[in-house]
């Protein structure tokens, strides 16, 4: 039969459990400060205005907010780096790669994100499952390259 454990040695180990998240907590903060909060989709959330804007009747030209070259950026979480190469071409976001990573998890998990930049010439990715600080991570680094290449 098991024996009983003191309420004591359960309240010190419980208290040493709790100190030790804590401490933890306290040296990640800080990375987690440059993550957006976005929901699953990746988008963040918004709030919108209810007011109406004033009709206009300037046309705005048809530039793009992005310089043509080969650009790269890195993204940290809690779990690691990412680093990518951005290029642009034609104002347009024409090729992304993965150039490193430093996370607990393959950057296989993180591989179709790329596509998914080129295809919404937008760095909101979908998050991952099981993967989630990498995604963040990604997410990050396609931000710093696009920042760099802003025109």
């Amino acid at each position: 039969m098991a024996r009983k454990m003191p309420r004591r040695l359960v309240a010190l180990s419980s208290s040493a459990i709790a100190a030790i998240y804590f401490a933890g907590f306290v040296a990640t903060r800080s990375a987690d400060a440059g993550i957006p909060v976005g929901s699953t989709d990746g988008s963040t959330n918004t709030v919108e205005s209810t007011a109406t804007p004033a009709a206009t009747t300037t046309s705005v030209p048809n530039v793009s907010p992005y310089r043509d070259g080969t650009y790269s950026g890195t993204g940290t979480s809690r779990r690691g780096n990412v680093t990518v190469s951005l290029t642009v071409a034609s104002g347009k976001i024409s090729n992304v790669s993965i150039t490193s990573v430093t996370t607990e998890y393959p950057v296989a998990r993180i591989a179709a994100l790329p596509g998914q930049v080129v295809s919404r010439q937008s760095g909101q990715v979908d998050n991952v499952s099981g993967a989630t600080y990498s995604a963040q991570a990604f997410r990050l680094a396609v931000q710093a390259a696009l920042a760099t290449a802003s025109a």
